[in-house]
């Protein structure tokens, strides 16, 4: 089985992501660093750009799942979404991940 060694230096196992190997340092490090629209756009918009202005355009309640609602990117990456809806194994750890 192959991970995926994180910022921090854990390992994540890419076809089981367990709880406990989940950090938000990590998370922070590569949404930080991945680019939306697989990098189709003329400047630099990441991931966690992103996941800061969805979050501060919901209700307070929600601002953290609002956050968090790309989380799996920081490990799986921010596919655009006509390569992931022709990616089914992509599509199953996706919903597998313990990152929601």
């Amino acid at each position: 089985m192959s991970w995926l060694t994180t910022y921090t230096k854990k390992h994540i196992y890419l076809s089981n992501i367990s709880e406990s190997s989940i950090c938000l340092e990590d998370i922070a490090q590569g949404l930080s660093n991945e680019c939306r629209y697989a990098g189709q756009i003329e400047q630099f918009y990441s991931v966690a750009e992103h996941s800061v202005l969805v979050s501060k355009l919901v209700k307070p309640e929600f601002a953290l799942e609002a956050l968090l609602h790309d989380a799996t990117e920081a490990y799986l990456k921010d596919l655009p979404s006509p390569l992931k809806a022709i990616l089914p194994e992509y599509q199953k750890l996706e919903k597998r991940s313990c990152i929601k």
